[in-house]
C-alpha cells in the first residue's frame, strides 16, 4: 500500500486535522527507529528479532541484485506494539463501484484515507456512512513513503511467515519503480505483479520448490475467489446501470452479495487446504470492500504476461511508458494486455 506524508499547508478544519495526524504518526515512526545494524551487533537484542533482520537483509540483497533497488529502505526497526500501522478508509456511493478519491499534494489522488489511529479511521468512516456511502475500514501492516523517507521494518509485519514477509517487502519496494498520480489501481497492480515475480524467483533460487508449489496452490485458490468477486462486480455494475427503483436495487444488491458468500462457501468446500479470503468474506460486504480487491488485482494478469514475455528490465521501461499515458489510454493499453 503506497502512502505519502509530507508537510503541507491547507485550509479547512477537517483537512488540517487529517494532515496533523498523518504528520505526527509518520514523525513518531521516524523518531523511534533503531538501526538494524546496531541491533544485529547488540548482545541484548532478541535473537528472534536478529534472525528476522538477517532474513530481511537477504531479501533486500536479492532485490538489489535483480533490479529492484531497496534504496536505503528497511535498514531500521520500530516496535509499534500494534496489529496494524495504519487503518485505511474506503468509500463508495451505494449504487456505484468507483471508490471515492482523496487528493493530496505530491501523492495525487488515491482511493482511500489513511489514519494512524483506528479511532480516527472509525470516526471518519462513521461520517462517510452518515452521508450515505458504503464504507470499509481495513488495517494496513506496511506502506511505502515512495522514497521520501527510509521506510523502517515494523513489528506489524516482520514476524509473519517467511514467504509472506518476502512478498510484502518486494511489493512495497516496487512502489519506487513507478508511481502514477491518481491511479491507485495501476500502482497496486504493478506492485502485486512484481511481488509475485520476485517471490517466485527467490524461492526458485533457494531450491525450495515445495514452498513455491504451496505458494502457487495458494495463488490458484485466490484466483478462484477473484473470479467470484469479479463476477459479482459485473452483476452489480449491470444492476447499478439499470432503471430499477432504488428499493428494488437495494434488495437485489443484498441478494448479489449473499450469492457471493454462498458461492465462496461452495468453492472452499472443494479445497483440501487453505483459507484464502476467509477473513475477508466473514465480515459485512459492500461496494467499498469489493473494490479494494479490484484495486490490487485488476491489471495483474496482463502485467504478468508483459513481465513474463519481456523480462524485468524491459518490463520496467514499459511501466514508464504506461505511466506517461493518460488514464484512459493507460487503461486501454492494460486491457489489451
Amino acid at each position: 500500500m503506497a502512502t505519502t506524508f509530507t508537510l503541507m499547508l491547507l485550509t479547512g478544519c477537517q483537512a488540517v486535522g487529517f494532515y496533523q495526524q498523518a504528520i505526527l504518526g509518520q514523525t513518531n515512526l521516524l523518531r523511534n527507529r533503531e538501526s538494524t545494524e546496531v541491533l544485529l551487533a547488540s548482545v541484548e537484542a532478541d535473537p528472534a528479532l536478529k534472525h528476522r533482520i538477517e532474513l530481511v537483509n537477504e531479501f533486500l540483497a536479492f532485490a538489489d541484485d535483480h533490479g529492484l533497488p531497496s534504496a536505503g529502505a528497511y535498514r531500521s526497526y520500530v516496535e509499534t506494539g500494534q496489529q496494524f500501522v495504519i487503518w485505511n478508509v474506503f468509500a463508495t456511493m451505494p449504487f456505484e463501484l468507483s471508490l471515492k478519491t482523496s487528493c493530496f499534494p505530491i501523492a495525487g489522488c488515491v482511493t482511500y484515507r489513511g489514519y494512524f489511529k483506528k479511532s480516527d479511521a472509525n470516526r471518519f468512516a462513521r461520517t462517510m456512512a452518515g452521508r450515505g456511502y458504503d464504507v470499509y475500514v481495513g488495517g494496513v501492516a506496511a506502506y511505502s513513503t515512495l522514497g521520501w523517507f527510509d521506510d523502517p521494518l515494523l513489528d506489524t509485519f516482520l514476524f509473519r511467515p517467511e514467504e509472506q514477509l518476502a512478498a510484502l517487502l518486494f511489493h512495497e519496494l516496487s512502489h519506487q519503480l513507478v508511481y502514477v498520480k491518481n491511479d491507485t489501481r495501476f500502482n497496486e497492480s504493478v506492485a502485486t505483479t512484481v511481488e509475485q515475480y520476485f517471490l517466485k524467483n527467490w524461492l526458485q533460487q533457494k531450491g525450495e520448490l515445495n514452498r513455491f508449489n504451496r505458494y502457487l496452490e495458494s495463488q490458484d485458490r485466490r484466483k478462484m475467489v477473484l473470479v467470484l468477486i469479479n463476477n459479482t462486480r459485473l452483476q452489480l455494475k449491470e444492476l447499478y446501470s439499470s432503471d430499477k427503483p432504488r428499493d428494488q436495487m437495494l434488495t437485489e444488491k443484498q441478494q448479489i452479495f449473499a450469492q457471493l458468500v454462498e458461492r465462496y462457501e461452495q468453492t472452499i468446500a472443494t479445497w483440501t487446504d487453505g483459507q484464502e479470503f476467509q477473513g475477508w468474506m466473514s465480515g459485512p460486504l459492500n461496494n467499498a470492500k469489493l473494490e479494494t480487491v479490484a484495486d490490487y488485482n485488476q491489471w495483474v494478469p496482463g502485467l504478468s504476461q508483459l513481465l513474463k514475455g519481456h523480462g524485468f528490465v524491459e518490463f520496467k521501461l514499459a511501466l514508464k511508458r504506461l505511466g506517461a499515458l493518460s488514464l484512459e489510454d493507460r487503461e486501454t493499453a492494460l486491457g489489451n494486455l
